[in-house]
């Protein structure tokens, strides 16, 4: 019987073995690069010109490009229907594809901070890959130790592929001198602001009357008297001639 560490070691083995798999499949048969080519370049560019700083935009259009890539899986499911011994399986594994895009695209819609965990570039464009491999037979698994060997082969692959992602534009922005973006701020829906009204603010509370201040008031000026109307001229007598002797 071997040993506890002879054991580890092989799977250790097994891990790199299926990491290598997952390359060869992917950059050996230029049928399937070409069809990975753009999630690759979408990852790359989304991370460069958001300045891995992504927005409620960005999480949206990456929900709808596991929309996209579930309907180009299904179209692959509907022409193996009959042929594929899995295709049960994989049938279930593309119906909750669907249910993670429009979940996440719903999320973003409501503005929910969940979904810049969920919908982030990484993330959802592994998914995709894995998808696209699993679901196609483009990976071989023969039992279920090979299978957790391929599934943690896969994680630190793509996980390492993010963080020299991230790097590498970290790199770019340092030596062109490029300004980073600054993340977004939360802004409410727009059906948000407009059907619900403006928080009240609270009034200050009114003083007792005892200690009331009587309201201030001008002093009045003093009432000038009416004038008085001019008084006529006074009667004079008509001045008649006197008669000369």
């Amino acid at each position: 019987m071997a040993a506890w560490w002879e054991l580890v070691l092989q799977f250790l083995l097994g891990i790199l073995m299926q990491i290598g798999q997952i390359l060869g499949v992917q950059f050996l048969n230029i049928g399937v690069l070409w069809q990975l080519l753009p999630v690759y370049t979408g990852w790359f560019a989304v991370q460069f010109i958001t300045g891995h700083t992504e927005g409620k935009a960005d999480w949206f259009l990456n929900g709808f490009s596991l929309l996209w890539v579930g309907f180009q899986l299904g179209e692959y499911i509907i022409q193996n229907f009959f042929t594929d011994p899995f295709i049960i399986f994989k049938t279930i594994a593309v119906v909750i594809l669907f249910i993670y895009a429009v979940f996440v695209m719903r999320l973003t819609l409501l503005n929910k901070d969940v979904s810049k965990y969920l919908a982030r570039i990484g993330e959802v464009s592994a998914i995709n890959i894995a998808a696209m491999l699993f679901i196609q037979d483009l990976l071989v698994i023969n039992n279920w130790v090979q299978g957790i060997q391929l599934v943690i082969g896969f994680i630190l692959l793509y996980g390492l592929l993010d963080y020299l992602i991230i790097k590498a534009v970290d790199y770019i922005y340092e030596k062109a001198k490029i300004p980073m973006i600054e993340a977004e701020k939360e802004v409410k829906p727009r059906y948000e602001r407009i059907t619900k009204p403006a928080p009240r603010v609270p009034r200050p509370p009114a003083r007792p009357p005892a200690t009331r201040k009587p309201p201030a008031t001008r002093p009045r000026p003093p009432p000038t008297a009416a004038p008085r109307p001019p008084s006529p001229p006074p009667a004079t007598k008509p001045v008649t001639k006197k008669e000369v002797k």
